[in-house]
């Protein structure tokens, strides 16, 4: 409820001269709602508000939004796994990442193998 009275907020107030950030939009409920709402939200901003928007998400589809609607621009964090560790680089590229590393940080963290195995 919390982030969907926010998301209300920003929605009704923002203006092409806003700046909004917006962070794991629509992590509160279902994967396919939240990712609808995020995919709605998103386009709704670009085409009727027209405002410079940070989205941050892990809806891994959401990247495809880039190759649909004009002005959308991927960009990712970048990370290397080396020997069993993560090391996070700090650096943004233009794209969108190629994997995710939930699950390798999981083993690293010495999660029961039966969980690793049934996450894979």
């Amino acid at each position: 409820m919390a982030e969907m009275l926010e998301a209300s907020c920003m929605l009704k107030s923002a203006t092409d001269r806003s700046l909004l950030i917006i962070d794991e939009l629509g992590r509160g409920t279902s994967t396919t709602e939240g990712y609808g709402i995020a995919w709605g939200i998103a386009k709704y901003l670009v085409e009727n508000i027209g405002c410079f928007t940070l989205f941050a998400t892990h809806f891994h589809e959401m990247t495809k939004m880039e190759n649909n609607i004009q002005g959308v621009k991927n960009y990712f964090v970048t990370a290397i796994s080396l020997k069993g560790k993560l090391t996070m680089l700090y650096k943004i590229k233009r794209g969108s990442a190629k994997k995710s590393y939930g699950i390798f940080v999981a083993d690293m963290l010495k999660f029961p193998k039966e969980i690793i195995e049934n996450a894979k």
